[in-house]
Formats: C-alpha cells, structure tokens, sequence
C-alpha cells in the first residue's frame, strides 16, 4: 500500500470540516417529485435476469452471483417511463432500465450513489453490482443505483442498422494512399448516415439523459444524489449538476473529459495524443524491463526497433490496423500487458499467424459498437462534414501519432445531420463543489483536460502520479479509494490530493514518468464554494 497524502487533505482533518450538502438554500423547499405522473411511478423491482445466487455446476459460472463471483450483492432490476423528448413530452415515452442494490448499512444509509461507466453508449445497469462488490463501504451508506442510458439496450436504443456487409476495413489505416483514405470516408459515411436514419437517434443526447437522471431521483423519492461517473460519465455528472445544482449532493468525477474543449480535440486529437504518450511512454520502457521474457531488446530503442519490425511484418499479413487497435486497447488497463506482450511474441516468432490471432476492427478503437454511442457523440456538438478536413486530420496526426493518429480520418459524425439545441457545456460557475479524480498517464481522457476543468471550475482532485491506467477509482490504489470514500461515505470536504501510482504488472517499483507527463495540480486549498 502506497499512500501520499499532501498539506491540502490534511487541512480537512484538522479543521474537522464536513461536506453536508451542496445543495442551494432554497432547494429543501421544491418538491422532491416536479414531474407529475411520471415522477410517481413506483419501481417493480425484480431480482435481475442476468443475476442469480450461486449454484452447483453451473454454466456460465462468471454471472454476477454465480460459483465464480459469488460476493455480488443482488442487483435488482426495473424499468421506469420517460419522456422520448423533454422539450415535447407529447410525443411519448421510452423505458430506461434502472438498477438497485440496497444499502446494507441500516440507519447508516444516507441516501443514494448513481453511478456511470461513460462512453457514451455503454450499458450501466450491472455497474451497480460490480461497484457494491468492489467497495462495500460505499454500499454500507448507500443504495448504489446504475442504469442504461437512453439509447443503450436493454432500455429503449438506437439501433443504426448499419449494412455492414458494404463497410470495408482497410487493412492499414498508416498506409494514406488515395484509395485508403476514399475507403476510411466511406466507411464513416455508411456509419454516420446509417445511425442519422434511426428515429430515436435525435433525442438520444447529454442533455435528454441528464434530465432522465433527475426522473430516476425523483421516482427513488430522493431530494439530492449523489454520483460516481467515469470517463464520459464525468460530463454527464457535471451537466447535471449544471442543470440540477440544487439536487447535487456529493459527486466525484473520475477520468475527467475537459468539456470546454471542442469535441473534435476531445475524441480525436486528444484521445491519439493520450494513447500514444503512454505507449511512448510508459508501454515501450516496461517492454523493454521484461527483455527477459519477451525478447524485444533490453533499452527503449532496440524495443521501439523491434516493435515497428513486428507491426511491418504484421501490416504485410493485412493486419496493420488490427495489430494497432489491439495495442491501444490494452493501454486502457495496464493488467492485459503480460498476456499481449505474449501475444506479440507469438506474432514475432511467426508473423503469418496475424489474421487468425489479430480480427479485422469493425469499428474505431475505444467505441461502443453502439448506435447510443455515435448519436451523443455526433449530436451533441456540430462537426466538420468536409471530407478533406478529415483526410488531412489523419495525415497530420498519423504524423505526430502514428498508433491511432491515421484512424482519425474515419469520422461519422462528419456526415450525421442533426446538432441538439440544447448543447451539454457545463458552465463552471455554475457548478458545486464536487471532487475530480485523474490518473497522470491516461491514455484515453488525458491529464491536461481534467487539469484545465479543476482550474476553471475551482474543483479539488485526487491526482495520481505515474499513473497510467484510464479510470483510478477500484485500481488497487489505496489511497485514492480512500479519498473518494473520505468524501462520499464520510463526508470530508475534498481538497488537492496527490497519490503515488503502483508498480505496473510484472514491475517490483514504480518508474517515474518526470517531465513526459503533465505536472500535478496546485496542492494549496481550493476556493471555497
């Protein structure tokens, strides 16, 4: 266990200072339910299908509950009403499923914790289970509660009905002749108007889903919630506190998106720039620490050598853009590099097994093969549709990039047509004292946006150094599980924390990534809000 607790935490303790809420003083006094008929619908709950206790030879023994992941509490399951468009609530509704583990501390209870795995697009509704297992201080205080958002089965989704039998891979995005790039636009054009013709499509944004999070509030009859979000769970928790201040009571937000930024520099440029600092950075030295077991050269260089001689012989096997998609996957979670670096010595010792070790990406790295994911992300903001802007955005970041920099040129959003009205940017005067949480390495929300957000907003983080995995929370990180408990479960005022990062498999230390990694925030007190 490796603990770094800076002055800033340490003012907490000292001043004995509590959170209690931060709700506006007038919020005791609106209804907990301002939404009629639907605000008072009463959840049948029903222990999950996907869910049952444990039992002698069965299956499927990794179900939650099941021989193999007997600690799971039971997560139970309903499904609630919602309108298809807040703004005309004439036009309908859908089904949101919700998710509930009952808090088991008894009059410790203080409420409830929605909780977001991000995306967008991805299913949260077994999120609740996995959370109340992975940290059951949080489930003593509160009923942990998940969800699938609009758009992501099994709620109401959005389902493209994409012909995939016309996309065509291309076999090495590097490779930015004419004929590879014609085919990257056509492949982004069958996906974006594809999901542009998905009637649900134009009502599946940030903004929608926010205030479906304020329905799910008030049908648990709970004045204030408070809210665990991931990566892009991160800005649907500060649009709702944006939106919903006086229902905010304490939200951590881990791997943090920087939503002042254009979404272009958020899930293009960054997300190439991120990924390939940790490879540089953090990947190639601890390949190179393990010469021993995996043979690529005992110094960065002669690793980075024999690397880019393997991804050749690879790309020569049609399997280039595969090999480079694989490799940002597994820098997402440092745990899966013993077992890809084995792969990537099979390959090296026999290239010609690339296409039945490496499948054929059908779509970009890091995204939900969902129709929720494209609809949020394109519709959220206006895009480029010049296709020459997309090409040349792939030249230029394949260039300073080159892991994933060429893919940026497959863009669906360039061709989806709608834009919401209702844009989710966050105002940062807006929002309440909350507590950002951010790995120094990520590779997929890097550093340097949730460091701008914690600086414009004024918000206190749990800054982890040399850290390198995307998500902090649940890592085996003492110290930052303990700030986040410290501030949800036994409401410390949350102040600038910066945590050492732990050894990455295989490794007996940490290695210090130094000046290639952004600096930490400011360790003095936050303004106070």
């Amino acid at each position: 266990m490796r603990l770094v607790v800076t002055g800033a935490v340490l003012l907490a303790g000292v001043a004995g200072m509590l959170v209690g809420t931060n709700a506006q003083a007038d919020g005791g006094a609106e209804p907990v339910n301002p939404y009629g008929v639907l605000g008072a619908q009463r959840p049948r709950w029903q222990v999950c299908e996907w869910y049952r206790a444990a039992e002698p030879n069965d299956p499927n023994p990794n179900r939650p509950g099941g021989p193999a992941s007997p600690a799971q509490p039971v997560t139970y399951c309903a499904d609630l009403r919602a309108p298809l468009d807040w703004y005309d609530r004439a036009k309908g509704t859908i089904t949101l499923r919700v998710t509930r583990v009952p808090a088991t501390g008894g009059p410790a209870r203080r409420g409830v914790l929605l909780v977001n795995p991000g995306g967008p697009g991805t299913d949260g509704s077994a999120l609740a289970g996995r959370v109340a297992e992975a940290q059951p201080e949080l489930l003593r205080t509160h009923d942990i509660i998940g969800f699938a958002p609009r758009g992501v089965a099994p709620s109401t989704s959005v389902d493209c009905g994409v012909d995939w039998s016309r996309y065509e891979p291309v076999a090495d995005t590097r490779d930015r002749s004419p004929a590879n790039t014609a085919r990257q636009l056509a492949d982004a054009r069958l996906v974006g108007l594809a999901c542009a013709g998905a009637a649900f499509a134009p009502y599946v944004t940030t903004d929608q889903t926010a205030r479906d999070l304020d329905l799910i509030r008030a049908v648990l009859g709970e004045r204030r919630i408070d809210y665990l979000g991931f990566s892009y769970g991160t800005l649907l928790g500060a649009w709702y506190a944006d939106r919903f201040r006086s229902r905010v009571d304490r939200f951590v937000l881990d791997s943090t998106m920087d939503w002042s930024a254009d979404p272009e520099e958020v899930f293009v440029d960054a997300w190439a720039r991120g990924l390939q600092r940790r490879f540089d950075v953090q990947f190639l030295p601890w390949l190179a620490r393990h010469d021993d077991r995996y043979g690529f050269g005992g110094d960065v260089e002669a690793a980075r050598a024999a690397y880019d001689e393997l991804r050749a012989a690879v790309a020569g096997h049609e399997r280039g853009t595969a090999f480079d998609t694989m490799q940002a996957n597994v820098l997402y979670d440092a745990a899966g590099w013993p077992q890809w670096a084995e792969r990537l010595r099979e390959l090296r010792d026999d290239p010609t097994r690339a296409p039945a070790l490496l499948a054929a990406p059908r779509v970009p790295v890091g995204v939900p093969e969902s129709g929720a994911h494209w609809a949020i992300r394109c519709g959220d903001a206006r895009w480029a549709g010049d296709p020459a802007h997309w090409v040349d955005k792939g030249d230029r970041l394949a260039a300073r990039y080159p892991l994933v920099g060429s893919l940026a040129t497959e863009q669906p959003c360039a061709a989806y047509p709608f834009t919401t009205a209702h844009p989710a940017v966050p105002d940062p005067a807006k929002l309440p004292r909350m507590l950002l949480v951010q790995n120094q390495l990520d590779p997929a929300t890097p550093a340097e946006g949730a460091l701008a957000v914690a600086a414009t907003a004024h918000q206190p983080m749990v800054f982890v150094r040399d850290a390198g995995d995307h998500i902090a929370f649940d890592d085996g990180n003492a110290c930052v599980d303990a700030r986040i408990a410290d501030y949800l479960v036994r409401g410390l005022r949350p102040t600038t924390t910066i945590c050492a990062g732990l050894p990455l498999p295989l490794d007996d230390a940490v290695h210090p990534v130094g000046p290639a990694g952004p600096p930490p925030p400011p360790r003095d007190e936050r303004p106070t809000r």
